[in-house]
């Protein structure tokens, strides 16, 4: 027992830190949390990455909420931003946390279509120039977003299929790398 145990701390402390930051909006927050408590399932037992997630639920009582959204989206490693026509539609998010993840210079990112957004008739506010994750499994005959998965399996698979994504983009990046001294390593 006690060998097993020490097995899983030495391969705890072997994996890369990746930090990542949650954009959402507040009106798809009900759907946003059941997507990353699904996200964080699979995330948790990765073999090679240590994932921490920042999303706003983390704002400390009486301190100043906007301060500490902009310092945790210039601290992370990877935006992850769910978007949708509320996404789209916020001013915050439009003015204060896309443009560290849109233009010539930016930080890595993965959208995400967590609801459904016409490509065509919407303004993407600089994300056209990303692939934004959608999913087509063998339920579906177009890409679908994640509200538009059923409960269950469909949303299971969606989620699934994104990890497996995150997994890959990370593996090809320069993520900053932690060392057993929590020096960063690039």
């Amino acid at each position: 027992m006690r060998r097993k145990t020490e097995v899983a701390s030495r391969t705890s402390a072997n994996r890369t830190k990746a930090k990542f930051f949650v954009s959402y909006a507040h009106k798809n927050q009900a759907l946003s949390d059941a997507f990353t408590e699904q996200l964080l399932d699979l995330l948790g037992p990765s073999k090679k990455y240590d994932y921490k997630l920042w999303k706003d639920s983390a704002i400390v009582v009486g301190e100043g909420w906007k301060e500490q959204i902009l310092t945790a989206k210039d601290e992370c490693d990877f935006g992850l931003l769910l978007v949708s026509p509320a996404f789209l539609n916020s001013q915050f998010i439009v003015g204060q946390e896309l443009p560290r993840f849109v233009g010539d210079k930016r930080a890595p990112s993965i959208p995400v279509l967590l609801a459904k957004v016409d490509f065509r008739l919407h303004d993407l506010k600089g994300l056209e120039e990303l692939q934004i994750f959608r999913y087509r499994g063998k339920r579906y005959t177009d890409f679908r977003s994640y509200a538009e998965c059923k409960t269950g399996n469909p949303r299971h698979d969606f989620v699934f299929s994104l990890f497996e994504s995150i997994e890959t983009k990370l593996a090809t990046s320069a993520v900053p790398r932690q060392t057993k001294d929590d020096e960063t390593v690039q």
